[in-house]
């Protein structure tokens, strides 16, 4: 059994072939745990997104309890469309447990993720580019929503005439509530960045949302610390087991 959802009728026939589609394509963005390629469809140039083959486990779990993550990326996409590429259609094949599951979204022309100014102390509008991220999560925070991946590669940049545009991808995992001073802090603990472009990201949330500067920076640069002790603490015990 095949499951579907679209934003419009005119994608049906991708979505009945989305396997001979995505196998055809040779334009890879991702192959990981899950892969991404681009795919063209009536002169359009669109993502897929195909989640990792479930096992027998995960797809009884997927199947009867818990909502895939195809399915929240289109449900989330659709509640949340200023903010992240626009999906287009979900797909997911039950036989009869789920096993292969595609996100298909429009292409969102970005020119990099924030990455690049990361890790770049020369790219040019580095800061602009802080301070106008800090104001886009500052608006994703005030319509109550919380990626709790909100890693540089979740981030998608592209330059407009005088100012950045930004995106979010990798949806299928957000709260939707009010959030807190401690919420806000904490939803950037994912950013590897230095300390002192985070306290720049930071200090101007922090004004934007009128809380106390200095707590705020602080509490954020404490909850971005403890998460890359424990990133690096996984990574050290993986090779002490040769994983």
């Amino acid at each position: 059994m095949i499951k579907q959802q679209l934003i419009h009728s005119d994608y049906q026939p991708l979505a009945n072939e989305i396997e001979r589609y995505f196998a055809q394509s040779s334009t890879i963005l991702q192959d990981d745990r899950n892969t991404i390629k681009e795919v063209v469809f009536n002169n359009e140039t669109l993502v897929v997104k195909s989640y990792k083959r479930l096992g027998w486990f995960r797809g009884l779990i997927y199947t009867y309890w818990k909502k895939s993550k195809a399915w929240r990326a289109y449900e989330y996409g659709l509640k949340i469309a200023k903010f992240t590429p626009k999906v287009v259609a979900r797909i997911e094949n039950f036989q009869p447990l789920l096993g292969k599951s595609y996100l298909i979204c429009q292409k969102f022309e970005a020119d990099f993720d924030i990455r690049i100014p990361l890790l770049d102390g020369n790219f040019n509008d580095r800061i602009q580019i802080f301070k106008q991220f800090s104001n886009f999560v500052y608006q994703l925070h005030q319509n109550n929503i919380m990626h709790n991946d909100l890693s540089p590669g979740n981030i998608l940049i592209k330059k407009n005439q005088q100012d950045y545009e930004f995106k979010i991808i990798d949806i299928n995992r957000l709260n939707f509530k009010t959030l807190n001073s401690k919420d806000r802090a904490k939803n950037f603990n994912k950013l590897w960045a230095n300390d002192d472009d985070l306290a720049l990201i930071l200090q101007t949330y922090a004004k934007l949302s009128g809380v106390k500067v200095d707590y705020f920076v602080n509490l954020g640069l404490s909850y971005n610390q403890q998460n890359k002790i424990a990133k690096v603490r996984k990574r050290k015990i993986k090779r002490a087991l040769g994983l």
